[in-house]
């Protein structure tokens, strides 16, 4: 199985001056095959028992700096998936391999992001499919 990479891309100005999740836009490498809500918060990931989902995040405007700090939530409650930090000479990137242990639908997480200095939080998903 092929590893679904997720881009977290964050409007940091906009999200310091509003709300992180009208500045948040998530896309993912599966296009059309499953995964839903591209281009916002709320992407629903399309994932199978055993698969790899690695998650990266840069900011729309180079001079901010935004990063993420960790996940929470129901995937990382029920083990379901626990993504940890990959540091490589190219960047740092999270990865973590879905473990369903049976269970299939839809699995809420947290992101909660770092941007210049300040922490703020979203809600994504991940579908796993039989």
């Amino acid at each position: 199985m092929k590893t679904v990479n997720v881009l977290v891309v964050v409007d940091v100005e906009g999200a310091l001056a509003g709300s992180l999740g009208d500045n948040v836009y998530l896309v993912d490498t599966n296009k059309h095959f499953g995964s839903s809500g591209e281009g916002q918060e709320g992407l629903s990931t399309a994932c199978r028992d055993g698969q790899l989902v690695a998650w990266n995040v840069v900011p729309v405007s180079p001079s901010n700096d935004v990063e993420i700090a960790e996940f929470t939530g129901q995937i990382i409650n029920d083990g379901t998936c626990v993504p940890k930090l990959v540091s490589t000479p190219d960047g740092d990137y999270w990865e973590g391999r879905v473990e369903a242990r049976g269970t299939t639908g839809y699995q809420q997480y947290s992101l909660v992001l770092t941007m210049d200095g300040s922490r703020a939080t979203f809600d994504p998903w991940l579908l796993i499919q039989e």
